[in-house]
């Protein structure tokens, strides 16, 4: 492990201090005047925790705004989102409209192909990021170079992937089953849904897909089984944080890579922790922006109802507001990236001192 100690800051460019010994080429994410300060040292816990959690984020905001490449990670983040949607919801009309297409070995086996792809594909993006981000010195950060670079790592991605989907599978699959017989309102989100603004586009009677029921749903269901799987790969990828930056930085086995994620993760999980806690605020607080839509509606039109067809004006701000939330949302998942670079960093050079 401690061969790769004395390039590991370079690899990253998160700090400005260089190595302690040179090495042939030296590499940095950014110019000189865009890296950032090295986290915090402190206690094992405390204050000093949260603090380098919060300079972790600090620090991948600041970098996101100084290099305006790293917003395709956010995009194409977003297009993988809008996919895994698309296709819950093609899955629920196969299997209700306008009959059964589809039996539940199909369903699994659908539903386990589109964990696969989306899980690969945010694992190359994943890979992309780290390998953008370890550039020559004096290069800014290139999605396509570190997308040329994540090519060389196809094959242990796809394995990695494959272990990645079958672990969301299984638990998609126990967290669902446990839902329907003790909570069986959760699994459509019926209720939480029509507290945003597009509720109105669940009523039956402002649009003809299917009965009552069936096509209808099919959007919600789409919506709830894609908001699970995503969540559910959140998890797993905040668990297995550091595996991907050993398979492209490393080169490690899978086996070596799960290992050393682990290694790492039990010296920085706090600060894991406090990222992910204060990435979830953000989303959190703007998804309860949606509520000053019905607020605003209710004082403009006093006595009518948001849940049916409210104008093209109040579809107009709807639409704005969702693509703002999701971009969000998809901008919060780069600065998380980015942000476990810098853990990583700081992870190794505890786990070498």
């Amino acid at each position: 492990m401690n061969q790769h100690s004395p390039d590991t800051r370079g690899w990253l460019g998160l700090c400005r201090k260089p190595p302690g010994i040179s090495t042939s080429s030296a590499v940095m994410v950014l110019e000189p005047e865009t890296t950032c300060k090295s986290l915090p040292d402190g206690g094992a816990g405390g204050s000093g925790t949260v603090g380098r959690g919060i300079a972790a984020i600090q620090s991948a905001v600041k970098m996101l705004i100084q290099n305006r490449q790293l917003l395709w990670f956010s995009f194409f983040t977003g297009l993988v989102s809008a996919g895994i949607f698309i296709a819950h919801y093609i899955i629920r009309l196969l299997s209700v409209y306008p009959y059964k297409a589809i039996d539940l070995p199909r369903w699994v086996v659908l539903t386990f192909a589109t964990e696969l792809a989306s899980v690969f594909c945010l694992s190359v993006l994943l890979a992309c990021l780290v390998l953008s981000l370890s550039q020559k010195e004096g290069s800014p950060a290139s999605f396509r170079e570190g997308l040329t670079r994540a090519k060389e790592y196809i094959r242990p991605l796809a394995n990695w992937s494959i272990v990645l989907a079958l672990a969301g599978m299984l638990a998609f699959i126990v967290f669902l089953c446990f839902t329907i017989f003790l909570f069986p309102g959760i699994v459509n989100l019926q209720s939480a849904f029509s507290q945003f603004p597009f509720g109105f586009i669940l009523v039956q009677e402002n649009h003809n897909i299917g009965s009552m029921g069936n096509g209808t749903y099919a959007i919600a269901y789409g919506l709830t089984y894609a908001l699970f799987l995503s969540g559910i790969n959140v998890l797993l990828f905040v668990l297995t944080l550091f595996v991907v930056p050993h398979l492209v930085l490393e080169k490690k086995s899978l086996k070596e890579a799960f290992h050393g994620s682990v290694a790492l993760m039990k010296n920085v999980w706090r600060e894991v922790a406090v990222c992910v806690l204060v990435l979830g605020i953000v989303v959190f607080a703007a998804l309860l922006m949606s509520s000053l839509f019905k607020t605003v509606y209710g004082i403009v039109a006093p006595g009518m109802s948001l849940s049916w067809y409210p104008g093209v004006e109040w579809i107009v701000a709807a639409v704005a507001y969702m693509l703002a939330l999701c971009a969000l949302a998809c901008i919060g998942t780069t600065v998380g990236g980015i942000a476990s670079l810098d853990l990583y960093t700081h992870a190794k050079n505890r786990e070498n001192a």
